[in-house]
């Protein structure tokens, strides 16, 4: 019962646009529209950062490791 609940959910369209949602606040947060974005995940820390398109690379704020914008968590 709970499996089919599960896969009916995942099947229905999402209650929230994220996409949409981290466009305005990274927008807001830079004080301009901002075309594309890439999230990351520090493999030293595990924080995840957002680098603004098109940077080559992007620093972590949790404790600052380069990292190239290459492999992109979500974009």
């Amino acid at each position: 019962m709970l499996l089919e609940q599960l896969v009916e959910k995942a099947g229905q369209t999402p209650e929230y646009d994220w996409k949409a949602y981290y466009r305005w606040l990274f927008g807001e947060l830079a004080g301009r529209e901002v075309d594309g974005y890439a999230s990351w995940l520090c493999p030293q820390c595990c924080t995840v950062n957002i680098v603004q398109l098109p940077a080559r690379y992007g620093t972590c704020r949790g404790c600052n490791l380069s990292h190239l914008a290459g492999d992109p968590i979500e974009g």
